[in-house]
């Protein structure tokens, strides 16, 4: 009668488990602690057949080391554990000590001990894994307790063969949620385009008579006549829109890149030599950190635009005057090991809001009141046509003077051939 109330108990508490929970890690966490209870031993311990080398993993134990769990690996074969999972049978053991199958895996702490119940978890004829169960002292384990586990196995395999067909089926909603957004995204991306397309075409032609007008204007203007002022304001707003439908046409039809071999570090400090006057004027001072790099292969112009909003955009967080610090360096990409150009671009303006920095790289979003928003955005769009990547980060603490971050990476080389 024991016999039947103790498999009746296993029964119904992993199935109230399965019913509890889908999540396999929490499974195998309780059926270790509630099978090493019920049978009274002093280890349950539960090894998972990983699909993509065919290993089992200790994925849970009860008695052994916590720090195990997921770093000891077994051939199938290997072992006492290892031979239950090849055999795909029971395998029960007094005394390891007296088996020369036994293999002690020392980080797990199971040299104390003796006896060893393994019984594979099978769902079908699919393997998925095995349970063991130990005893510090030796112990025969009779048929009542091989024939319990058996029935726990059972349970198990069904219950974690359910997890896993959840997370696949979680895993694939999220996938399907990824790509939706991803068309979504297409889609206004296209949009904007064609509206870009459209509005620098119905732009340009008036700019152009406007900007004529206003240098007619301004040659007949006398020189200390107070309006020639206005006709400068009206000549450099004219050079501003001009700008923007400038971003505009990039946005709507960007222009096929024009690779070659460049010296990113040289271009930094042509640029920086350019606007020094400017920074200086601002109280702004510039630092560099600039390690010796390979020619990178890229569009040159392209290149030079993403340094000149990247450094203008430091330049504008900066009213009251700051630092700016720039550094290049190299780093290898993990696992097809490419090599990229990192440069960083550091700044001791007040930092991006979160709100603000999560929608830094959207087309038309700008805190600028004469910005239309697309800077980020095309220096973004220029690196992913690169092979490379920006990120920006930035934080409101006092812990270091620079608190925003602009890294940019970009392939130190580049697998596309040159196009002329």
């Amino acid at each position: 009668m024991k016999r039947l109330t103790d498999t009746m108990i296993a029964v119904a508490k992993i199935g109230e488990l399965t019913a509890a929970t889908l999540d396999t890690t929490e499974i195998l966490r309780r059926v270790v602690f509630i099978t090493a209870r019920i049978m009274k031993v002093d280890v349950c311990s539960i090894y998972l057949l990983e699909p993509a080398d065919g290993t089992l993993v200790l994925a849970a134990t009860q008695g052994l080391r916590d720090d195990a769990v997921g770093r000891v690996r077994i051939n199938p074969g290997e072992g006492i554990t290892g031979r239950a999972a090849k055999q795909a049978r029971v395998v029960a053991v007094s005394d390891v000590t007296m088996d020369s199958r036994n293999v002690y895996i020392p980080i797990t702490g199971e040299d104390e001990y003796r006896s060893l119940l393994s019984v594979p978890l099978k769902f079908h004829d699919e393997l998925i894994g095995v349970v063991n169960v130990q005893t510090r002292e030796p112990r025969m384990f009779g048929k009542h307790e091989r024939r319990l586990l058996k029935t726990i196995a059972h349970q198990v395999a069904g219950s974690i063969r359910n997890a896993r067909l959840y997370e696949s089926v979680l895993r694939a909603n999220r996938e399907l949620e990824r790509t939706q957004e991803r068309l979504i995204e297409s889609e206004k991306m296209a949009a904007l385009g064609r509206l870009s397309a459209t509005l620098s075409h119905e732009l340009r032609n008036p700019l152009a008579g406007l900007k004529g007008a206003s240098q007619l204007l301004l040659r007949r203007t006398p020189e200390h006549d107070e309006r020639k002022e206005y006709v400068n304001l009206i000549l450099a707003e004219v050079a501003r829109l001009g700008r923007i439908v400038e971003d505009l046409l990039h946005f709507a039809r960007p222009r096929e890149l024009r690779f070659e071999l460049i010296d990113a570090n040289r271009l930094i400090e042509d640029v920086l030599t350019l606007h020094a006057e400017d920074f200086a004027a601002r109280g702004i001072t510039v630092r560099k950190r600039l390690s010796k790099l390979p020619p990178v292969r890229a569009d040159r112009d392209k290149f030079i635009q993403i340094l000149v909003n990247i450094i203008l955009n430091a330049r504008d967080a900066m009213p009251e005057g700051g630092q700016v610090l720039i550094t290049s360096g190299g780093i290898t990409r993990e696992p097809q090991r490419r090599s990229f150009a990192v440069f960083q671009f550091r700044d001791t303006g007040p930092g991006i809001p979160d709100d603000i920095l999560n929608h830094i790289f959207e087309p038309f979003f700008t805190t600028k009141p004469t910005g239309v928003g697309l800077g980020l955005a095309i220096c973004k769009a220029i690196l992913e046509e690169h092979g490379g990547a920006i990120s920006v980060v930035s934080s409101h603490d006092d812990s270091s003077a620079y608190r925003t971050l602009v890294s940019v990476e970009i392939p130190i080389i580049e697998d596309r051939p040159a196009q002329d």
